[in-house]
Parts: C-alpha cells; sequence; structure tokens
C-alpha cells in the first residue's frame, strides 16, 4: 500500500473541490459505481418493488387515469425517494471499502471486498440499517401492504424517520467510514478503546456547524442531479420512441415502467455519487483534525523503513489512541 502515493492528493478541500473531484473518481474508478454499488442497492431495489411496487402496477391495471392516479403516483414517487435515502449509506457498503482500498493503488478483488464487509455486518446492520432508519421504515410501510393510503404511517411516521436520519446524516455523516474502514466497534470491554460512538464524537463535534452548512448544499444538489439524470434519461428515451414532445413525456409518469424503472435508477445513480462526495469528505474531515496528510506520510516512510505494516507507527488511529 503506497500511503504517500494517493490517486487522491491529501488536502483540505472546499465542498466545491469535492464535488468536482467525486466525478473524478467515478471516472477513475467506474467499477466502485457500476459494480459495487449495483452489488450494495440491488437487493434493496428488489425489495422496494415488492414493498411499494403495486402502487403504479394497481393504478395501471384499473385502466382508470384521473385525480386519484395522479395522488397515488405522487404516493410512489415519495415513498420511494424516502426509502433511497435511508438505505443509500448501507447500499454503498462495497463502494465505501472499495475506494477507502483503492485511493492507496490497491484495487481490491471485489471478492475481498465483499468478505470485508461480511466480517462486519452486524454493527453496520444496526447502525446504517436499524438506526438510522431504513429497516425501521421499510417495517412501518410493510404494514400496509397492498393497502389504501395511510397517512400516518405513509407520511407522519415515516417524515419522523426520515427527519431523524437527516439529523443524524448532517451531525454524523461518516458512520460507514468509520465502521467500514476504521473497523471500530460498537462495543469494547478494553478500557479507554475507542469504540464508534466515540470515534463518531471525536471525528464531528469539532466541525458540526461546517457538516450541517455541507450537508444542506449537498442534499440540494443531490436533488438538482436527480431530476437533471432523470430528465436526461426521459429525453433518450423519447429520441428512442420517437416521442420528443415533452407534454408527452410528463405523461409518461403515467406508464409503470417509467415509475418503476426510470424514476428509480435516476435515484440510485446520484445516490452512488452522494457515497464518493461523502468519503471525500470523510477524508476532508481527517485532514482538517489530525493532520491525516502528515501521519500518512510518517507511516509510509516507516512502512519504508522497516519494510512491514506491524511498525508501531502504522497503528491505526483508532488504536493507537486505545492505547
Amino acid at each position: 500500500m503506497q500511503l504517500d502515493r494517493t490517486h487522491v492528493k491529501v488536502r483540505a478541500r472546499s465542498l466545491a473541490e469535492i464535488g468536482d473531484l467525486s466525478l473524478l473518481l467515478v471516472r477513475r474508478y467506474p467499477g466502485a459505481l457500476i459494480v459495487g454499488f449495483t452489488l450494495g442497492a440491488l437487493p434493496w431495489a428488489i425489495l422496494n418493488f415488492l414493498l411499494i411496487g403495486l402502487i403504479p402496477i394497481t393504478e395501471a391495471r384499473d385502466g382508470i387515469f384521473d385525480e386519484q392516479t395522479y395522488y397515488e403516483r405522487a404516493r410512489y414517487v415519495w415513498l420511494m425517494a424516502a426509502l433511497i435515502f435511508l438505505q443509500t449509506p448501507l447500499a454503498g457498503m462495497f463502494t465505501t471499502f472499495y475506494i477507502g482500498q483503492a485511493v492507496f493503488e490497491e484495487r481490491p478483488p471485489w471478492r475481498a471486498v465483499i468478505q470485508a464487509c461480511r466480517e462486519v455486518w452486524a454493527p453496520v446492520l444496526v447502525v446504517l440499517g436499524f438506526w438510522r432508519g431504513p429497516l425501521v421504515a421499510m417495517a412501518v410501510l410493510a404494514t400496509n401492504w397492498g393497502g389504501d393510503f395511510a397517512p400516518g404511517r405513509e407520511v407522519f411516521w415515516l417524515v419522523v424517520v426520515v427527519l431523524w436520519a437527516m439529523g443524524l446524516r448532517a451531525f454524523r455523516p461518516f458512520a460507514p467510514e468509520i465502521l467500514l474502514l476504521e473497523r471500530c466497534p460498537l462495543r469494547s470491554r478494553t478500557p479507554g478503546a475507542i469504540t464508534a460512538s466515540r470515534r463518531s464524537s471525536l471525528l464531528h463535534s469539532p466541525i458540526a456547524g461546517d457538516l450541517l452548512g455541507r450537508f444542506l448544499m449537498v442534499s440540494l444538489i443531490v436533488t438538482a442531479l436527480a431530476l437533471s439524470v432523470f430528465f436526461g434519461i426521459m429525453s433518450a428515451r423519447g429520441i428512442l420512441t420517437t416521442q420528443v414532445n415533452w407534454t408527452l413525456q410528463i405523461q409518461s409518469l403515467l406508464i409503470p415502467d417509467v415509475l418503476l424503472v426510470w424514476v428509480p435508477l435516476a435515484m440510485w445513480i446520484v445516490a452512488g455519487l452522494s457515497i464518493f462526495m461523502r468519503f471525500l469528505g470523510y477524508l476532508d474531515a481527517r485532514i482538517r483534525l489530525e493532520g491525516w496528510e502528515v501521519e500518512l506520510a510518517v507511516r509510509a516512510e516507516a512502512l519504508r523503513q522497516f519494510g512491514s505494516e506491524q511498525s508501531p507507527a502504522l497503528t491505526p488511529p483508532a488504536a493507537e489512541e486505545a492505547a
């Protein structure tokens, strides 16, 4: 591992630079998005289809297009957007681990990536799956599976879960990196050990205000990108089907395949890009708070001198602090 020869120059960056660099990372590591994020997102996409896919299918089967049809389409889009928002950190676990290794010129095989993620699946599932809301939201929606619109479960409680997740994502965004890359345990019997919660507090608390501002800006950017990707897909679809009239394009939202395939696809594509942005934000936070660029240079020199990653200079930050 070339600790001082990274594909990403280790230095502090602004949010605009992080956005630009995330696109460059996608171009350099397309497999991280195409393979890694697909592997992570596909099971959730299938579950989402089974959970709420009946909404547009039922409306199309009835063959009645009226005001109620538009309400049902809006209901479906809201539920899909909420689910994908909540599921993105968990769906991006393979991508997170892959790019965390690849920036050091070490592109791990996907079998090794999957195996490494399986080793920490329990804490990842607890924190990203339960505590951050996706499994809770899916359980709430499952209680109304195949039923009519339920304001309490599909609006009130889902909004509560989404707002809770937004708060955690705004002030504690780097939980996936802490669990997958730093391998901090949820609990430890060793006195003074750096657990995930303690590490999260050390990493996030000093820059809480900056993290909140970046979260709001990234939310606006991701929303705009999702709309852009969707209408780009619809434009390509219109050209291929010779339906270039925008009125017909908007009316095509009533067609089940658009709602079942293209709407979630646009959301998932942008969700995958957000994984790269979050990872670069994580690097930026460590550089600003811990002088990580200096640490990497010292660890790289120790690796050359000792010829082994077992040198004390190469001890991971969490373990080093615990010692």
